[in-house]
């Protein structure tokens, strides 16, 4: 997989945590689809820094997934519940966040390299695992996952220089982001979900 069309000569993708208790990461391919830097970032100052300082991100094209907002939710039955929780007469819209279904973590962040002019894109991880093929019969993100998500990752798009050890699963997330934005320059084919600080939030047409 090469970007023949596109003037971008790198490809960022990040996969972005809700919070800083969790890891997120980045990853730069160049055009021949080398992985040229994996890296791993838990504070959004850290995030800025490297957009802010890498020689890469003003020859880039960025995809950033959009985590969701857990915040205020404790257990697995309220994290998942907020999907679907109904809207009574007595609910108070909103109070506490509780309606929000996606973080706005690092908006700013985004909003000021799209103000640089840099082509940048969101992206559902979910979506573009299914759209590439790379779901599995295993619960996302377990041990079992991620071994899975790596060995398909080198076999389904070559990237044979992955390690034997097994990557973070933000890790494997960053590596299809910047598959996506690489394709993106490319003109595959994509719909917009909805918009975030008029960032679009792009869905992957599905492989066959």
């Amino acid at each position: 997989m090469q970007s023949l069309s596109s003037k971008e000569s790198f490809f960022i993708g990040l996969a972005l945590s809700n919070s800083s208790n969790y890891d997120s990461s980045v990853c730069v391919l160049d055009r021949n689809s080398n992985i040229i830097l994996l890296d791993k970032f838990y504070y959004a100052q850290d995030i800025d820094y490297f957009f802010e300082t890498s020689p890469y991100t003003n020859s880039s094209a960025i995809c950033a997934t959009v985590p969701y907002d857990n915040k205020l939710l404790g257990g697995k039955w309220r994290i998942h519940s907020k999907n679907y929780k109904a809207l009574g007469d007595n609910f108070k819209i909103n109070r506490n966040d509780w309606t929000n279904r996606v973080s706005n973590r690092c908006s700013e962040t985004f909003i000021n390299l799209k103000d640089k002019g840099l082509k940048l894109i969101r992206a559902d991880i979910n979506q573009l695992r299914q759209a590439y093929g790379l779901n599995s019969h295993y619960l996302s993100r377990t041990s079992i996952d991620c071994k899975n998500l790596q060995t398909s990752l080198k076999i389904k798009f070559g990237f044979q220089e992955l390690p034997d050890n097994m990557l973070s699963a933000s890790a494997l997330e960053a590596i299809i982001c910047s598959i996506f934005a690489m394709e993106y320059v490319n003109n595959i084919q994509t719909s917009t979900m909805f918009k975030i600080d008029d960032i679009p939030v792009l869905a992957r047409k599905i492989d066959n």
